[in-house]
């Protein structure tokens, strides 16, 4: 049985190859999934060049002037407050790596640890990240090259950020740890889009990263200061996979709608329900959008022969999960373009600490007008207490005049500056320790790195896609179910001798209770780690693999209906339904025959799932309801 991943693998390899150029403000979901294919390259943007270089000359200049910056010249975590030697700097990033690669798990396949790496690279172009120029040229080499780490998938809570799947991705660009290795494809196999056919049939394999990078003439990452830091602190892991499962999400709610229209056609279902001015008086986007698409599927202008010939007759309305399909569809495609806008500012923003920034950290902003100063806060004018009065201050009867008296209080304020500046107790940081301005920049501590946005984002994709199956299940059972669709039972001829469609419906429902269990939100849970320093989590990385499980569920039960859907149309032939649906019935019948009498059915869910997962269901319908108004087909 093959499972819906690999189909998706497919799906991703069968894109045309391409070039995206990355510079950390525009890559897309769709973008991203296109650079998991082999083949595909990455070019950097001329912005991004300009953004990394500056920020590396701040930290540079850091180092230059002996300053101290969390994770550039101290310990980590509990230990941010030991400073390490400047002979030690690079030892430092490279033990961090080396520690971090603590992942535990079935590694990311081949093509998610390529998204995972792109992401990372187009974070280190926005030029917050204080990474060399070197280094980012010989990390988008290494992914050009078909270079990516041998990655475990589990071993993240999602803050600072997924640090131990992206230690396992800098550790095999370092030469050290494992990466994937196959033959690279041919000219000829690149030339005709044929890669992952080819690939197919060679052996995948985990080797030492050092000999793969040596056979693909790349050299390992030298990291500098911050430098490790700056390759593992980020959401990339739970972003990548979030954005997998929602732009797959995204292909099966469209097939989801057109699955229902065909349900709904073969049980004698009546459009009435999705009359334009139902969905105008409660105006959710997604509502409208769906209850379109079933009018364009099922009634596009003339009624079908199969509609015809009962006209709804004796009948007042139809179950909810006919009747109701654009409500509880249509908040599935919201949550799915809600999701998608999280996911594409996640993509596109930097989550490293600390964050570099090549420019002035005095801010400033617009109100009414104008100017007005937002940072730093201006300082609070209060008595100073007597433990902090110097004792060299001068008596009062040596101040002779009004000038005098004025550089003795300026003198007293330079000394306690200087002083609340060089007081230390331990478990706190000097401000010069988490906020370094220098000639052409600022370093700067934060929390971008917590994975709550995206973390939140797949629970709710997760939440909203299970509805998709658990409607699907009971349109399924109204089509197997006699009493209901008043067609042979389990939709197969000589029952009892056969028993047709009886146990697909069992699966169907063993995945809709699995996708119960998983749609319960990860990002609900917190643990405290490293001393009680990162006291609170976001599971991001939970969140995201069961994000992709649930829609993978989903594209398998959304398969069943539609093959139990065609099944029921051949009891109603002669007569024939709409040109859309017609197309869509062609396409099944392609590869799953009508269902005569029992034979082995696990084969024809996995070739109608791929229909789904390979793009190629909606490609065959979008034709129907490009035209239609409401529909937004266009924007897939």
């Amino acid at each position: 049985c093959a499972s819906a991943d690999y189909l998706w693998r497919r799906r991703v390899g069968a894109m045309a190859a391409a070039v995206v150029e990355l510079d950390g403000e525009s890559l897309s979901c769709a973008q991203l999934v296109l650079l998991g294919r082999a083949g595909t390259q990455i070019a950097l943007g001329e912005r991004a060049v300009h953004a990394v270089e500056a920020s590396r000359n701040v930290v540079d200049q850091m180092l230059e002037k002996r300053e101290v910056a969390y994770g550039i010249n101290t310990g980590f975590g509990l230990f941010s407050n030991v400073v390490i030697d400047d002979d030690k700097l690079e030892q430092l990033q490279q033990n961090l790596i080396r520690s971090h690669a603590a992942g535990v798990g079935r590694p990311l396949t081949y093509e998610r640890t390529r998204m995972l790496l792109a992401l990372r690279i187009n974070v280190l172009c926005r030029g917050n990240s204080g990474v060399s120029l070197e280094t980012l040229h010989r990390m988008i080499k290494a992914f050009n090259a078909g270079c990516a780490s041998v990655v475990p998938s589990q071993g993240t809570v999602g803050a600072s950020g997924d640090l131990a799947p992206l230690a396992h991705l800098a550790l095999g660009l370092m030469g050290e740890g494992l990466m994937w290795d196959h033959p690279a494809p041919t000219s000829a196999e690149k030339e005709s889009n044929a890669i992952v056919e080819a690939t197919k049939s060679r052996t995948w394999a985990h080797r030492p990263a050092a000999e793969v990078m040596a056979a693909h003439n790349v050299t390992p990452v030298e990291l500098k200061a911050k430098e490790g830091l700056a390759l593992i602190n980020g959401t990339q892991l739970m972003t990548a996979l979030g954005t997998e499962a929602v732009v797959r999400a995204r292909n099966v709610q469209i097939c989801a709608d057109l699955t229902a229209a065909l349900s709904l056609e073969v049980l004698k279902g009546t459009v009435n329900a999705f009359h334009p001015r139902i969905h105008e008086r409660r105006p959710h986007k997604g509502q409208g959008v769906v209850a379109a698409r079933l009018r364009a599927l099922v009634h596009p202008g003339a009624p079908s022969e199969l509609w015809s010939s009962h006209k709804y007759q004796g009948r007042v309305q139809d179950a909810y999960s006919l009747r109701c399909t654009p409500q509880v569809h249509g908040i599935v495609l919201d949550t799915i373009s809600f999701v998608e806008s999280i996911l594409e500012c996640e993509l596109n923003s930097s989550g490293d600490n600390p964050m570099v920034f090549a420019e002035s950290s005095d801010v400033t902003a617009e109100v009414d007008g104008e100017l007005v100063h937002v940072w730093p806060p201006k300082p609070l004018l209060r008595r100073a207490s007597s433990s902090e009065m110097t004792s060299d201050a001068k008596p009062l009867e040596e101040i002779e005049d009004l000038d005098s008296a004025k550089d003795e209080i300026a003198r007293l304020r330079a000394e306690l500056t200087r002083k609340s500046e060089e007081t230390g107790v331990m478990g706190f940081k000097r401000q010069s320790d988490t906020l370094y301005n220098g000639k052409d920049g600022f370093i700067v501590s934060g929390g971008n790195f917590h994975g709550e946005y995206p973390a939140k984002a797949c629970d709710y994709l997760a939440i909203g896609v299970t509805e998709l199956a658990s409607i699907s299940e009971r349109r399924l059972e109204r089509l197997v179910n006699p009493t209901l669709s008043h067609l042979p039972a389990f939709l197969v001829k000589g029952g009892g001798l056969n028993s047709g469609f009886m146990i697909a419906h069992c699966t169907a429902a063993a995945l809709v209770s699995e996708n119960k269990v998983l749609a319960h939100p990860a990002s609900v849970d917190s643990i405290s780690t490293s001393g009680a320093k990162e006291d609170h989590v976001s599971m991001g990385g939970m969140a995201a693999r069961k994000a992709i499980q649930v829609v993978e569920n989903v594209e398998r039960v959304i398969a069943i209906e539609l093959l139990a859907a065609c099944q029921a149309l051949e009891f109603h032939r002669p007569l024939r339904t709409t040109e859309g649906l017609e197309a869509v019935v062609a396409l099944v019948r392609s590869r799953a025959a009508a269902w005569d009498k029992d034979r082995v059915m696990n084969v024809d869910i996995d070739a109608v799932t791929e229909l789904i997962t390979s793009g190629e269901l909606v490609r065959t319908i979008k034709p129907f309801l490009a035209d239609y108004h409401g529909t937004m087909v266009e924007e897939v």
